[in-house]
């Protein structure tokens, strides 16, 4: 038994030191998608935050007129989160299955439950997840895709808490992974 204890208290030790440094740990999500021309910025209150590519798809939803595009992007920083979430269609059978989307604003409004263009900030605390005020109004300005290289650029405006949040920003060449259907 003796023998046993030797051999098994290193391990144990390797664990519980593992163990210990991971709840030390301070979880951030790490961009996931490697985008090197994209830029992602979020400006409020006159200050400029620069945001890594999260994540960013473009999915499709069939119906029996037709179908919509969906674009989701999301970008973060250490502090922040921003996601945009616009949607595009009606679409015949024959133009869902390509990538491009139409050049436009997009827009949400609470008030008169415009659905078209819902940007989302989010802002976090150490030690806590992030926290998202309820969005007021918002757009997003769709002016270029590239379906070969798959990139989208824009810009976006945002407004929450009564309006009393204000906030804008651009994306250039942010890259997308298009899901087919």
């Amino acid at each position: 038994m003796k023998h046993l204890l030797v051999y098994l208290q290193p391990t144990m030790l390797f664990l519980a030191g593992a163990i210990g440094f991971t709840a030390c740990q301070n979880v951030i999500d790490e961009p996931t998608l490697s985008c090197p021309e994209m830029v992602f910025t979020y400006t409020t209150e006159g200050k400029t935050t620069p945001l890594n590519l999260s994540s960013s798809l473009l999915f499709r939803a069939e119906t029996d007129s037709g179908g919509q595009k969906y674009v989701s992007i999301e970008a973060i920083s250490d502090s922040m989160k921003v996601i945009l979430n616009l949607f595009d269609g009606m679409y015949v059978d024959s133009l869902l299955a390509n990538d491009s989307i139409k050049l436009k604003t997009y827009t949400f409004s609470r008030k008169t439950k415009e659905q078209g263009g819902l940007v989302m900030v989010g802002t976090r605390l150490p030690g806590y997840d992030y926290h998202f005020p309820d969005t007021d109004s918002s757009s997003i300005t769709i002016t270029r895709i590239n379906t070969k290289r798959k990139t989208i650029t824009g810009y976006y405006y945002y407004t929450a808490g009564g309006n009393m949040v204000k906030g804008q920003g651009t994306f250039q060449n942010t890259c997308y992974t298009s899901l087919s259907r």
